[in-house]
């Protein structure tokens, strides 16, 4: 398959049936549609943009059929994935896009992590980096990584469309399950890689996909929105006792109202240095400012009127017409205040370790203080000899080994000074997690143990002849719903009775 038709497979993949297949006017292709009875010709939209600057003015081109997309995608670098039920044009010229919002919103395709690096240097260094992130599970693999002018969009497509329903109260219940998964994929790829923007727009514009600029694409590899919805509440359960574990309130503070009167607020506007930075930079800043005035019930005209003195006193300022586009966009009513995430995150990436704490608030009326570091404390949590292993299985798994690595549990024990009481605690719940494989050995013979990353990473290295029957070794170790779900990803054939044959194999049928 040419670097074209896979740029195409791809394209088609994203949109699913979001889309007319042909153009309603001056098609090229001959249309069957009207001769196939009950065939539906949806009627949704999206927008494309030819460079990142037009994109940023939503300068764009409005497209309601698949055959309109692959005509232009080649000469495109940006576009909207998911599909809106409607976009317009704001100019009589037809230049500048309107309507991509979220309540606006036919479909939801796709979800995408924005990774961005400070060069293509770096981005190309740590692109191993980010393919080992990726892989949340043998269930969730991206679809599809795009290479950006600094970073990495990953796309993960779900296996069928999410289809948007307004509720009688007004709410978007689909919206909000998938911004909240969108919320934690970005949280879990931001614990490993920095550069993660946990700002962006969930439901916005990402690179469209290209013979150029594909660096992964694996279209068996699609996503089920309930299952990844699973793992998002599992995960965000986990995050969840991790700070309760890691947080404790010390004494109330005195209540203050208006986020504007809050110590935060006073030390991101006294900042000169912000400039363009990995996830959290000068946009994202004046944007968390805008927010706390539009909240205070500031009006928009004093808004600007003090970020643009904020803006005028960094180092490297925005231009007047950006500051007001952000402002616009706080004031627009969607938002009701400053999120309290990306606080914290402007506030670790900006101010100075040393008064950082003072200004970290938990609620309105409380401050809380992390808990101790791990060097200044005698005993360490369960989790954090979990991290430990999973560091040390990984420093010692590659290739060079067989993905495997031969070791006791005293022998771990005493490398990695935990009693052996906690070791094992450890390891037996990495293991029913199914992070960690371990095989016993017999008589002198050391144990040998395996991640699942380790695995994974062997069966993307090896040939495409050889990754089928590695698979059905790996689906060994898996219960038997991950077995089919691993065979029906992974499977090199598209032969239902040789894939139904594989199934049976693999599965106890007592």
């Amino acid at each position: 398959m040419s670097a074209m038709e896979t740029a195409q497979q791809a394209i088609d993949l994203i949109l699913h049936q979001g889309l007319r297949e042909t153009k309603s006017r001056h098609s090229n292709v001959l249309k069957l549609e009207k001769a196939i009875p009950e065939k539906q010709n949806k009627q949704g939209a999206i927008a494309m943009y030819r460079s990142k600057a037009q994109m940023a003015k939503s300068w764009g081109t409005i497209y309601t059929s698949k055959e309109a997309v692959y005509d232009n995608y080649a000469t495109s670098t940006h576009w909207t994935p998911n599909v809106f039920n409607y976009l317009t044009y704001t100019d009589a010229s037809k230049h500048y896009v309107k309507g991509a919002k979220e309540q606006n919103l036919s479909q939801i395709n796709t979800l995408v992590v924005d990774v961005d690096y400070r060069d293509a240097e770096e981005r190309q260094a740590k692109f191993a980096e980010v393919w080992d992130t990726a892989m949340l599970d043998v269930q969730f693999m991206p679809t599809l990584i795009l290479a950006t002018q600094k970073g990495y969009h990953i796309y993960y497509v779900f296996d069928e469309p999410v289809f948007v329903r307004r509720h009688a109260n007004g709410k978007l219940p689909a919206v909000r399950a998938a911004k909240a998964i969108a919320k934690s994929l970005k949280q879990y790829y931001a614990q490993k890689l920095p550069a993660v923007d946990v700002t962006c727009n969930s439901f916005g514009i990402f690179r469209v996909p290209r013979p150029d600029n594909i660096e992964y694409f694996e279209p068996k590899m699609t996503v089920d929105f309930q299952a990844l919805m699973t793992w998002s509440i599992n995960f965000a359960n986990d995050q969840h006792q991790i700070k309760a574990q890691t947080i404790q309130r010390s004494f109330k503070a005195r209540r203050t109202s208006r986020q504007i009167d809050q110590p935060w607020f006073q030390a991101l506007i006294n900042q000169t240095d912000i400039d363009q930075n990995v996830g959290y930079g000068r946009h994202n800043t004046i944007f968390t400012l805008a927010l706390a005035c539009y909240s205070s019930n500031v009006s928009q005209a004093q808004c600007f009127d003090i970020l643009d003195e904020f803006n005028s006193n960094l180092n490297h300022p925005l231009a007047t017409q950006h500051v007001q586009k952000v402002i616009s966009d706080a004031y627009s009513g969607q938002f009701h205040a400053a999120s309290r995430e990306y606080v914290n995150a402007l506030l670790e990436t900006w101010v100075p370790d040393a008064d950082r704490r003072i200004y970290l608030q938990r609620s309105q009326t409380t401050w809380y203080k992390y808990a101790k570091p791990r060097t200044e404390r005698v005993n360490s949590h369960v989790h954090e000899w979990q991290a430990d292993l999973m560091a040390y299985f990984s420093q010692r798994t590659s290739q060079e080994n067989n993905w495997f690595t031969r070791t006791s549990l005293r022998h771990i024990s005493k490398e990695l000074n935990i009693c052996l009481g906690s070791l094992t605690k450890a390891l037996k719940e990495l293991i029913d997690q199914g992070l960690v494989y371990r095989e016993k050995g017999h008589g002198r013979q050391a144990t040998m143990f395996a991640t699942r990353r380790s695995l994974l990473q062997h069966a993307m290295a090896l040939k495409q002849a050889q990754r089928l029957n590695y698979w059905l070794m790996v689906a060994r170790f898996l219960d038997p719903t991950e077995q089919l779900l691993a065979l029906r990803r992974f499977s090199l054939t598209s032969a239902p009775e040789t894939t139904k044959v594989e199934q049976l194999r693999l599965v106890d049928t007592g």
